[in-house]
């Protein structure tokens, strides 16, 4: 009779089920992103055309305020880390301890967060007075409670996401989050046709995001049997040490979503709501940009932890490199897909995408008013073909605890950010905002470069040719053809035939010279072995050698 094996100490069975979980993982996860896309590619002019180009950008403008205090001091990022390392080894006690000690800390931060909320709301008719009407400020002020009241909701409830990802159930994340979008959606619509205006529309997806809070918690507590007893709690000395990693985590937490988030607020106080909706029109499009390359970008850091035990720091280098350069390239060509792609037939999308706001009855601006977006989303999108495939990398400065680095080259780039954009913004709105994004982010790239180069000892003139050198040449015949297509191909009078024709000739291209340039003979193969072992996992799996 065989024995059984379990799962936590056969390190090979972990590999395996690592590698069907995260591939698992990554399929649900791009079904929930074409939710998302679905859901902001179609209903976004609707909401509009129903809800009106400021309100819309009222919806922006608090997601963005809220957000940006709503911050979680870095332990989102010391959970994922120090959880990695319990379950790698093997410690299931120090994991229930762990979790409940960071929940009770959120707690602790949720009494702060209240009073941030009742400040914006009782603030709100002074600081944006000049930009907005007396009741536009009545309704954002009731957006602030809706959102801020979620927020604060959702924040300590993060550590059953952090758990969940811990033992690298992957494909439940993603289930969870595809029920959550669908819910979304199908409430979304009825919000629309039932005319409950933008406070309805935040109500349904606060109410889908509270049922997916439930299910995380349900899944983490009858599945992997992980409760969360708030009698639990880490030590003095582990507090501590928590406290002083999250706090230059809370720094990097505070500047990257300076970068973006902030925008909106900016935009209010120095320019107008136009450019507001403009910009949450924008920061929509780059957030699934990034959603498609960071789709499974997280689901390493228990690989890299695994990679991380017995070994000295060289033999860590030798594991690290591979590793890294692996994932990097493969987001590199899942990103450079969706960018290349847009640079290439981005303009006639931004043209459907946003005809019916346009062209809706008492609309104030013209359709081609909406395309300055085109430009705007090339330029804040453009850095997610260095930053993203370079994610595993940052997961590595967090394992190894060079944080504090990492912290003031994000703080650096935030002041740069803020800088920029509150003169840029004030002569050239949304597009000024957007260039300032892209010029704080190639200055925070090369000092981020230079970080890992110090700290990691990486090779990074071999990362960069293994990452960047097949599949950049792939990238650029691939813009160039589609921006050839773009000023050639016919069609002008009919911009959604032509958008389908040049975008999937685009993919045609793109997906050719990826087999044929990009991989070589070595990853064919081995790509071709991964989707046969998700073809026939189990079968995969009875083959593994038995215990003894």
């Amino acid at each position: 009779m065989k024995k059984a094996i379990s799962d936590e100490t056969n390190i090979e069975r972990i590999e395996h089920k690592s590698k069907k979980n995260i591939a698992l993982g990554t399929i649900l996860g791009y079904v929930a992103i074409l939710i998302s896309v679905f859901y902001g590619l179609f209903l976004t002019p609707i909401i509009i055309k129903h809800v009106g180009e400021d309100n819309y950008g009222l919806y922006g403008l608090c997601t963005s305020i809220v957000t940006l205090f709503l911050m979680d001091f870095g332990l989102s990022q010391t959970i994922s880390t120090k959880l990695a390392k319990l379950r790698a080894a093997n410690d299931k006690v120090g994991v229930e301890r762990f979790t409940a000690g960071i929940f009770k800390l959120y707690l602790i931060a949720d009494v702060f967060f209240i009073f941030v909320v009742l400040a914006l709301f009782f603030s709100a008719p002074y600081v944006f007075k000049s930009s907005y009407t007396p009741d536009q400020i009545n309704t954002l002020k009731y957006l602030f409670l809706i959102v801020g009241g979620y927020s604060i909701i959702c924040l300590p409830s993060s550590v059953f996401n952090g758990v969940i990802a811990t033992y690298e159930k992957f494909s439940m994340i993603k289930t969870f989050d595809i029920i959550q979008k669908l819910i979304y959606l199908g409430m979304s619509i009825c919000s629309i046709y039932l005319g409950w205006g933008v406070i309805g529309i935040v109500c349904v997806n606060v109410a889908s995001g509270l049922f997916a809070i439930v299910l995380r918690f349900i899944y983490m507590r009858t599945y992997l049997k992980i409760r969360l007893t708030l009698r639990n709690s880490i030590s003095k000395n582990e507090r501590k040490d928590v406290i002083s990693f999250s706090w230059w985590g809370f720094i990097i937490a505070m500047c990257s979503r300076l970068t973006i988030t902030i925008t909106p607020f900016i935009l209010g106080v120095v320019s107008d709501a136009f450019q507001v909706t403009l910009f949450t029109l924008v920061s929509t499009m780059e957030t699934y940009i990034f959603m498609f390359g960071e789709a499974f970008s997280g689901s390493f850091m228990a690989k890299i932890a695994r990679a991380d035990k017995g070994v000295t720091d060289e033999e860590k280098r030798k594991k690290l490199q591979p590793l890294v350069e692996k994932i990097g390239k493969l987001q590199f060509i899942v990103i450079a897909l969706i960018i290349v792609g847009f640079v290439s037939v981005g303009n006639e999308f931004v043209q459907v995408w946003m005809l019916e706001a346009a062209t809706a009855p008492g609309a104030v601006h013209p359709l081609q008013d909406y395309l300055i977006i085109y430009y705007c989303i090339i330029a804040i999108s453009v850095l997610n073909l260095i930053e993203l495939p370079q994610i595993a990398i940052n997961n590595a400065m967090y394992l190894h605890g060079h944080i504090k680095p990492l912290a003031i080259v994000y703080l650096i780039r935030a002041t740069l950010n803020v800088g920029l954009s509150f003169a840029m913004s004030y002569f050239m709105g949304a597009l000024g905002a957007s260039l300032a994004i892209f010029i704080a982010g190639v200055i925070g790239a090369v000092l981020n470069n230079v970080v890992y180069k110090k700290y990691l000892h990486l090779s990074l003139s071999h990362y960069f040719m293994s990452v960047y050198g097949r599949s950049g040449i792939t990238a650029l015949i691939t813009v160039g053809i589609g921006l050839g297509l773009h000023f050639l191909m016919p069609l002008n009078d009919k911009m959604f035939v032509k958008l389908i024709v040049d975008g999937v000739a685009v993919v045609v291209v793109y997906f050719t010279c990826t087999f044929l340039i990009t991989f070589n003979r070595q990853e064919r193969a081995h790509y071709a072995n991964i989707i046969f072992e998700i073809l026939h996992i189990k079968k995969r799996f009875s083959e593994l050698p038995e215990q003894k």
